[in-house]
């Protein structure tokens, strides 16, 4: 099973990070072109590929899965640095959705339900014993968690027909990652 996080940056001069995972063994990457995204993902051919960005179509709007996730800290998609996000995330998983499954997830929200999230990043990267350079290639191992709880139906889709963000669920072990 390889599932592949994004968490995405609202401009492509800002940094995203990226994680490949496959049971045990871990890439991480920070990156900057919806081009070099596109070409991670080729080489690991994903099962699915979980992304931190609102995903929808036509113009940004507060959807009922924003609206569940705000008890998480998730922002609107209709502050101006989320539109950003949202448009340039829902181009992107147009895209990879003609090839792959992709979800949209909060990594926030899998971390505080792990009862593993702390301000300080590099705690809960200590806690899970990963190696990462910098908060964005965390936000995306998060992604990566996801997905697999998402594999194993071990999540629930916030929302409704207008989105889902998948979280898991919160009687998850955090210990099964």
């Amino acid at each position: 099973m390889i599932v592949i996080g994004i968490d995405l940056a609202a401009k492509e001069y800002n940094p995203t990070g990226l994680c490949a995972k496959q049971d045990s063994k871990i890439f991480f990457k920070t990156v900057y072109t919806n081009e070099e995204i596109i070409s991670f993902i080729k080489n690991y051919n994903p099962h699915v590929i979980a992304i931190d960005s609102p995903i929808m179509k036509g113009e940004p709007r507060v959807r009922e899965a924003d609206r569940l996730m705000y008890k998480y800290g998730a922002l609107p998609p209709t502050m101006q640095s989320m539109k950003l996000l949202t448009i340039r995330g829902s181009k992107l998983a147009e895209i990879l959705s003609k090839k792959y499954e992709v979800i949209e997830v909060y990594p926030t929200a899998t971390a505080k339900i792990l009862r593993i999230y702390n301000k300080n990043y590099r705690k809960t990267a200590s806690l899970l014993n990963i190696n990462i350079k910098n908060k964005h290639e965390l936000d995306a191992y998060l992604c990566c968690i996801t997905a697999e709880y998402y594999l194993r139906g071990e999540t629930i889709a916030m929302g409704d027909k207008e989105g889902r963000i998948i979280i898991p669920y919160e009687k998850v072990d955090p210990h099964s990652i």
